[in-house]
């Protein structure tokens, strides 16, 4: 049994220390799916508001047929299903806007001085505004199943009861996934691609234009936040088109989640 699966039948025999930390311990990985599957902040953390608030609230229906985060990602994943476009979702480029997209990047930054060594700290938010950008050109069953695979962790069984399909149907949704990925990447990526023009640097000046600004200190990266390193780690990985993404990227929930939490369930959740 896994610490998480205990501390749910704990909480679920009234134990309120029990119920609080597995809350917190779910927090970050509801969060991870809303946020990957669609692409705006504030609409992940409504999401992920709404699934937590269905986990806890229907923990004692939890049989144990199955992991408990198997069960929690099913629940997430029923519910983001269900909801309507979100604003990334409604922006979403297909893959030749796309293209159009970098290709004024490129165009604008050639005429604008080289970045400064604080411009340049830009680069890894450059990074992480593309991977996902390239995630929400895809359909949600196969966004959700490279998320599932290649950023959660999930092996393709355990997935494929997340998403309650068969594990052939399931199968097909990551190879079509990773085939329209790897197409596009070897199209336009630089660090796919050697003889593709792209490099996040160069893209630097065109997001400053557009408002981008630097949400972490410039740090080694060594000492970089999670959600840097993430997007270093994701598309370093993106040489290996089989697996497109890194699976060890990491977003820490807001703590803005736990607050709402706990005021959505004030008797429930005590610190």
């Amino acid at each position: 049994m896994s610490d998480l699966d205990a501390l749910a039948r704990s909480a679920v025999t009234g134990d309120a220390t029990a119920l609080s930390t597995l809350c917190r311990e779910l927090e970050a990985p509801v969060f991870r799916l809303c946020l990957r599957m669609l692409g705006d902040v504030r609409d992940a953390e409504d999401a992920a508001q709404d699934v937590l608030v269905k986990v806890i609230t229907n923990l004692s229906r939890f049989e144990g047929r199955s992991a408990l985060t198997t069960w929690v990602h099913q629940v997430a994943v029923r519910h983001v299903l269900a909801m309507k476009k979100s604003r990334a979702e409604e922006r979403a480029l297909d893959d030749d806007a796309f293209v159009e997209l970098l290709e004024q990047g490129l165009a604008f930054s050639a005429t604008q001085p080289a970045p400064t060594p604080e411009d340049r700290a830009l680069i890894n938010e450059v990074r992480l505004s593309c991977t996902q950008g390239m995630l929400m050109s895809l359909s949600r069953d196969e966004r959700l199943a490279l998320v599932l695979v290649d950023l959660l962790g999930f092996d393709g069984a355990e997935s494929a009861d997340i998403v309650e399909t068969s594990h052939d149907a399931f199968r097909q949704r990551v190879s079509r996934a990773r085939s329209k990925l790897s197409a596009f990447l070897q199209r336009t990526c630089g660090e796919v691609n050697d003889q593709a023009a792209c490099r996040c640097e160069k893209q630097v000046a065109a997001k400053q234009s557009m408002g981008m600004k630097l949400r972490f200190t410039p740090l080694s990266m060594g000492d970089a936040p999670a959600s840097v390193v993430t997007a270093h780690a994701e598309l370093k990985a993106m040489r290996s088109i089989a697996s497109a993404f890194h699976r060890d990227g990491l977003f820490a929930a807001p703590a803005s989640l736990r607050a709402r939490m706990q005021q959505a369930l004030p008797t429930v959740l005590k610190e």
